[in-house]
């Protein structure tokens, strides 16, 4: 019976350090992985359209899509982002995190990559929750630099002060 319980609680902490090891921190180098979009393109970090760019990284529960869209506003409209060379967007959508079906997710991936010229990759069994220790049925922002450390992480919605605190470290990293 002892030696039971002991293996239990061996698994316990082992399972609860495991998870608190994968959580991505600033300063940190962010795990690869490889996800595709809703046409079926595979993208990654090292996709040549992330290579040598800031990128800021939306990772959404389709349920909470509009959580920080004032973020994604800002940035749209900020002329000292320079999209064309040093700085990309990048959404990922939780899929596994709502009840809707995937095609109905799909149609608004696709609407959100035309208004934002984001690349939006669909996430369909958690992977980068369980990479990088994002939260489940929420909105988690994410920037990483040139070299995928990242700089910058929040989780849930950003108020005014934290929003422009990302377009200073996207703008600060995009010139180092």
């Amino acid at each position: 019976m002892k030696k039971t319980v002991f293996v239990a609680l061996l698994a316990l902490v082992w399972t609860v350090s495991a998870a608190a090891a994968a959580e991505l921190r600033v300063g940190d180098k962010a795990p690869d992985f490889k996800l595709k979009d809703s046409t079926g393109k595979e993208y990654s970090l090292a996709s040549a359209d992330f290579e040598g760019r800031v990128i800021s990284i939306f990772y959404v529960d389709p349920d909470e899509k509009d959580m920080n869209v004032h973020v994604e506003d800002v940035l749209l409209k900020d002329p000292g982002l320079d999209r064309k060379n040093r700085y990309k967007g990048l959404g990922i959508t939780n899929l596994k995190a709502t009840a809707l079906p995937n095609f109905l997710i799909k149609g608004i991936v696709k609407s959100k990559q035309e208004k934002t010229g984001a690349v939006i990759l669909l996430d369909y069994d958690y992977t980068i929750l369980n990479l990088w220790g994002l939260q489940n049925d929420s909105s988690n922002v994410v920037i990483l630099d040139k070299e995928r450390i990242c700089r910058y992480i929040y989780k849930g919605k950003l108020p005014p002060e934290e929003v422009a605190k990302v377009v200073e470290v996207i703008k600060e990293y995009q010139v180092k």
